[in-house]
C-alpha cells in the first residue's frame, strides 16, 4: 500500500532528512529528527513549492505527471523509457564525475528526492502534485497507410544494403486456402506424425502447392544456413494449417494421415468468418505445440525446470494488445506495437525460470544472466511466431515483411549468438495490419464485411460440356476442377459426368460444385450443363444408406413367414427371400425379445 508522507520520512535517517531539507527554502535548522520531519512535511504538503518546482527539468516534470496521473504514484522506469526514450538521472545510475585524478565529485542531487520515496510518491502528496503537473496526453499510436510504407527496408547484414518490403493482404489467402486445405485432407493427402500431428515433409510440400502464393518465403529465399546459425526459414503457413484444423476439430488422425471430421466437411459450406472465428477461438484456448518451440535456437524448452507459462494466458494478452494498439485498417510497425503493448501494460511471462533456457551453452548462454532474457529475446520472439505463423495464416492480420536474416539484431549482446543469422524465422515480420476479418474475430465489429476483390470468371462453357480457361486457376480452383473434369489441352477441359456423379454423393459437396460452376463461368450455365447437374442430383439421391443390418437364415420358409407376421418380431424385420429375414442393427435387441416369446433363439456370432 502507498504510505503517507510522515511514514516515508520516518523511514529515513537524520542525514537523509537533512539532505532533503537542504533542497528546500526551509529556514529551520533543527537537528532533532521529529522536528525535521515536521518541517519537511509542512513545507511539502502546504508550503510554496514554486522555487523547488522551477529547478525541475521537463523530463522530471513528466516523470511526476506520469506517476500521479497514470501509475498510482509509482514511477515505472520501463514504461517511461518506452515513451520518452530516457529516464531522469535520479531514477538511473548515479553518475560520478572526476575533475582531477582521484578527486570524485557527485553531481548535484535532484529535487525529485523530495517527492519520490523508494520509487513512489506518498499518498497525501499526490493531490498536490497532480495540480502542479499537467496530465500527460495519451501515448499516440504511430500508424501508416499503404502509401506510407517504405518500399525497401535497410538490412543489418551489410552496410548500405536494403531489401524490398513484401505486402500481403491475407483475407484473400484464407478465403482460398481454407477450403483448399480441407479438400486436400478429404482426399487423404496429408500425412502427419501419429503422436505429434505434425505434417511430414511430403505433406508440407503438398500443402504449399495448393496454398495461394505458397508459403511466406519461397525456396530460393532460404540461404540453407546450418542449424547452429539459424537453420531453415520454411515452412510457416503449411506447418500451421494441419495444427489449426486438428485443434479446432475439423480434422483428425486416421492412421498416419489426416481425415475430415463431420465438422470439417460442414465447414466447406459455412461462411468463412464463422469457420475462421472458430479456428481462432480454439487455437487461443487449446492450440499446441507451444509457438515458442518454433524458435529453434532457444534451447532448454522441454525441460521441466523451464517452467513455461500457460499458452492461453500469453495468447489472451497478445489478443488484447492487438485490439488496444492496432487501429483497424492501418499498418503498425512491430517495434511500435511492442512499444505500445508494453506501455499500455499488456504484459505476460514466457518462463518463470529463465536460467533453464539458453543459447548455445546452458552455462554461459543462459537467459538467467542479466539482460539475456529481455522482452526482445523472449516475449517479442514468442509474439512474432504467434502472429506470423498462426494469426496471419488465419487471415486476421495483413503482413509486410522481409527475409529474417539480420532483420532484428537485438540479440547480439547475448553470449553465444555471434554466428546467428537470425533469432527466429519470424524476425522478418516488419508491419502488421488488423483487417476486417480480424476485427470481426476479435469482437471489434458485430459483423464481417469482406474486403476481398471479386475474381474475374475462370471458365467459358462450350459444346459437349467443354470448358475453356480464361485465366490461370488458383490452386483451390484447380483442385476442384480436377475432381469433376478432364483436361484435353493446357486451357481446355471437359466435364466428366461419371466423376461429377462420384463427387456429388455428398449433398453439401453437390451444392458446392454447383456454386463453383455458377460463379466460375461467364454468364449463365447453358441448358445442357443445368440438365446434367439436375440428372446427377437425381441419381445421387436415388439411393440412400439405411444403415447396417443382420441377415438371418431360417430353417425353412414357414419360420421365415412366422417371423414376418408375428406381432413380436414383424415390426423389427422384413422378408429378404424364401428363408431369409433382414433385421436392422438398431432393432436387433427388440427382435431377440420377440423370438423368446415364440420359443426361438438367435445364436450369437463372433461379430454379434
Amino acid at each position: 500500500m502507498t504510505m503517507k508522507l510522515h511514514e516515508q520520512l520516518n523511514l529515513l535517517t537524520v542525514d537523509e532528512l537533512k539532505q532533503r531539507r537542504d533542497l528546500t527554502p526551509i529556514g529551520d535548522r533543527s537537528t532533532r529528527k521529529a522536528e525535521i520531519i515536521e518541517a519537511l512535511a509542512q513545507y511539502l504538503l502546504a508550503g510554496d513549492l514554486g522555487s523547488v518546482w522551477q529547478r525541475l527539468s521537463q523530463l522530471e516534470i513528466d516523470a511526476i505527471a506520469e506517476a500521479v496521473h497514470h501509475w498510482g504514484g509509482r514511477f515505472d522506469s520501463v514504461r517511461f523509457r518506452l515513451r520518452y526514450g530516457q529516464v531522469p538521472e535520479y531514477f538511473g545510475r548515479r553518475r560520478i564525475y572526476f575533475y582531477s585524478w582521484g578527486t570524485p565529485k557527485v553531481e548535484q542531487p535532484s529535487v525529485l528526492k523530495l517527492f519520490f520515496y523508494h520509487g513512489e510518491i506518498p499518498e497525501d502528496l499526490l493531490p498536490r502534485l497532480a495540480g502542479l503537473a499537467p496530465r500527460p496526453a495519451e501515448l499516440a499510436i504511430t500508424t501508416l497507410s499503404d502509401e506510407d510504407l517504405p518500399a525497401t527496408v535497410a538490412s543489418h547484414g551489410a552496410a548500405g544494403a536494403a531489401e524490398p518490403l513484401r505486402l500481403v493482404a491475407t483475407e484473400a489467402l484464407v478465403r482460398h486456402d481454407l477450403p483448399a486445405v480441407l479438400r486436400l485432407i478429404g482426399q487423404g493427402g496429408i500425412a502427419v506424425g501419429p503422436k505429434t500431428g505434425l505434417p511430414s515433409s511430403a505433406a508440407v510440400a503438398k500443402l504449399e502447392s495448393i496454398l495461394l502464393g505458397g508459403d511466406w518465403y519461397r525456396p530460393e529465399d532460404d540461404l540453407g544456413s546450418q542449424r547452429w546459425a539459424g537453420g531453415a526459414i520454411r515452412p510457416i503457413r503449411p506447418f500451421a494449417w494441419p495444427l489449426l484444423l486438428q485443434v479446432a476439430g475439423l480434422a483428425k488422425l486416421d492412421g498416419s494421415k489426416l481425415a475430415l471430421t463431420a465438422r470439417g466437411s460442414k465447414a466447406l459450406s459455412q461462411p468463412l468468418e464463422t469457420v475462421v472465428s472458430h479456428l481462432f477461438e480454439r487455437w487461443q484456448a487449446k492450440g499446441a505445440p507451444d509457438e515458442l518451440r518454433r524458435v529453434d535456437l532457444l534451447k532448454g524448452q522441454t525441460s521441466r525446470s523451464a517452467q513455461l507459462s500457460a499458452l492461453a494466458d500469453r495468447r489472451t494478452v497478445i489478443a488484447g494488445a492487438l485490439k488496444d494498439c492496432c487501429p483497424v485498417g492501418r499498418w503498425i510497425s512491430l517495434d511500435e506495437f511492442f512499444r505500445q503493448m508494453r506501455f499500455r501494460n499488456h504484459d505476460f511471462e514466457v518462463t518463470y525460470n529463465a536460467w533453464a533456457l539458453y543459447f548455445s551453452d546452458s552455462n554461459y548462454g543462459s537467459l538467467g544472466h542479466e539482460g539475456f532474457g529481455s522482452f526482445e529475446i523472449l516475449q517479442a520472439r514468442y509474439i512474432l511466431a504467434y502472429l506470423f505463423e498462426y494469426l496471419a495464416t488465419l487471415g486476421l492480420l495483413d503482413v509486410a515483411y522481409t527475409s529474417p536474416y539480420h532483420a532484428r539484431p537485438d540479440y547480439r549482446d547475448v553470449w553465444g549468438t555471434d554466428d546467428f543469422l537470425f533469432l527466429s524465422r519470424y524476425d522478418g515480420l516488419r508491419y502488421l495490419r488488423l483487417n476486417a476479418l480480424g476485427a470481426f474475430c476479435f469482437g471489434l465489429t458485430p459483423d464481417y464485411r469482406p474486403t476481398v476483390e471479386k475474381k474475374p470468371p475462370l471458365l467459358a462453357t462450350g459444346a459437349d460440356f467443354g470448358l475453356t480457361l480464361l485465366r490461370d486457376p488458383e490452386p483451390a480452383e484447380r483442385l476442384l476442377l480436377e475432381r469433376i473434369a478432364q483436361p484435353s489441352s493446357a486451357d481446355r477441359w471437359r466435364l466428366d459426368p461419371d466423376a461429377l456423379l462420384r463427387a456429388s454423393a455428398d449433398a453439401d459437396e453437390r451444392g458446392r460444385i454447383r456454386d463453383f460452376l455458377d460463379t466460375a463461368t461467364v454468364g449463365e450455365l447453358p441448358a445442357e450443363f443445368r440438365q446434367l447437374l439436375e440428372s446427377v442430383g437425381e441419381r445421387a439421391t436415388a439411393l440412400a444408406d439405411a444403415g447396417s443390418a443382420r441377415l438371418i437364415r431360417c430353417k425353412d420358409a414357414a419360420i421365415a413367414a412366422l417371423l414376418a407376421s408375428d406381432p413380436g418380431t414383424a415390426p423389427h424385420c422384413m422378408r429378404a427371400g424364401d428363408r431369409l429375414v433382414c433385421v436392422p442393427d438398431p432393432k436387433l435387441a427388440a427382435f431377440r425379445k420377440g423370438l423368446v416369446r415364440l420359443g426361438l433363439v438367435l445364436p450369437e456370432t463372433p461379430s454379434g
